[in-house]
């Protein structure tokens, strides 16, 4: 399975890079970024993010999203959320997210689908999550988060634990597991996404079902494929991005990119 690039597409030019400025944390750089995509109406779109840890598991994860890559390299994300922003203070934010690492204690994770509301701060390490990205997509915020509950309650349409389980075995080695990207299984995060956005109406990742969606695939979309948003009649998704970490691999070809474009802002 290998996300192609669209035939003839230029990268998003609403995609642009915004470095980090010296000793900034990503609360600080998402301020930045959450200004510059926010509009007069914050709230009437929708916030993604991504990020690539620096960690073991979050090696095995970018790697094994390889395989969506024409290149084969490593996805620049191990994990995504969706931002539940708060318009007046972007750092006091909650994330939606299903993290591999279930939470102690709590309501149990069958009632809730592995998902699990959390500070926005618990990204702040610049120094783990080295890469970042905020993208806005063309969806009230109210719209996407309407449909939690949904999505909370419908292990029957999606088994975000049957997912978490796939992707530990992958990351921990255990009894041979390949990377589930191959069977169609994606990472629990960035499939919920992908069913609220659909519940929504409008389609993440086209052309991808709802249960193989990944950090890379809406990473693919929103750099490559957002002239399906445009075809579609919705404002294309517009983002900022760091990515100072790939690993330094080196085949003789120039340096792959996430790299849309870059800010005329720093």
């Amino acid at each position: 399975m290998v996300m192609n690039y669209a035939p003839g597409s230029e990268k998003n030019p609403k995609l642009v890079e915004q470095k980090r400025a010296d000793n900034e944390n990503n609360l600080e750089w998402l301020l930045r970024a959450f200004n510059a995509l926010k509009g007069k109406e914050p709230l009437a779109q929708s916030y993604i993010l991504l990020l690539g840890g620096t960690d073991t598991l979050s090696w095995r994860i970018r790697a094994g999203q390889s395989q969506l890559r024409f290149d084969m390299l490593p996805s620049y994300w191990s994990t995504s959320a969706l931002l539940c922003a708060n318009a007046e203070n972007v750092d006091k934010s909650k994330v939606l997210h299903i993290p591999l690492f279930q939470p102690q204690g709590g309501v149990f994770a069958t009632e809730r689908n592995g998902v699990v509301e959390s500070p926005v701060s618990i990204f702040k390490d610049s120094e783990h999550w080295k890469n970042i990205a905020l993208i806005a997509f063309p969806k009230a915020q109210e719209d996407v988060l309407n449909l939690l509950p949904h999505f909370q309650r419908g292990r029957n349409y999606i088994d975000a634990l049957e997912h978490i389980l796939r992707w530990l075995a992958f990351a921990w080695g255990v009894a041979r597991t390949p990377t589930p990207i191959n069977d169609g299984i994606g990472l629990p995060t960035a499939c919920m996404l992908e069913s609220l956005y659909s519940g929504a109406g409008m389609d993440l990742t086209p052309g991808l079902e709802t249960r193989a969606s990944s950090p890379e695939a809406i990473w693919a979309t929103a750099s490559r494929w957002y002239k399906h948003f445009e075809n579609n009649k919705l404002k294309m998704p517009k983002g900022r991005f760091c990515t100072p970490d790939s690993y330094n691999i080196n085949d003789g070809h120039k340096k792959p990119s996430g790299r849309a474009n870059k800010s005329t802002e720093d």
